[in-house]
């Protein structure tokens, strides 16, 4: 069963790599790629959703590259899977063979969606114990 799409997947490794250079110091997409595992082209592409989305600003020059349009605590997971893959899980029309199933269905995208609404800067705060326990 696929949950997310690699476009999802790599789009929100994207942001958080960039939402890791120091200073909030604008990344080359060639840096985003080696640090991501993420091919050059395929990475433009979901640049450039992001930067449609106003979640990146692209900065032209040799100095150029990408950075956060907001703080990262201004930008949540559901953002960015949204920029990349369009509205997230929207049940439409009668999904269930009675009400019951309908509120089920309706419970489940409410959590999910609650799920996703995880902060850009809280990932590391929320995930850092993991790094420790080794």
């Amino acid at each position: 069963m696929a949950f997310l799409s690699s476009k999802a997947i790599y789009g929100l490794a994207a942001m958080y790599t960039i939402s890791q250079a120091t200073n909030a110091r604008t990344m080359q997409i060639k840096e985003i790629a080696a640090m991501t595992h993420i091919s050059h082209g395929y990475l433009e592409q979901l640049l450039s959703s992001l930067r449609k989305s106003k979640l990146l600003i692209s900065i032209r020059g040799a100095q150029g590259g990408y950075k956060l349009a907001k703080n990262a605590n201004q930008i949540s997971v559901l953002e960015i899977l949204e920029a990349v893959e369009g509205p997230f899980y929207k049940l439409e029309g009668n999904v269930g063979a009675s009400t019951v199933l309908e509120y089920y269905w309706s419970d489940i995208e409410n959590k999910m969606c609650t799920l996703f609404e995880t902060k850009l800067s809280e990932l590391d705060r929320a995930y850092q114990p993991y790094f420790y326990e080794i």
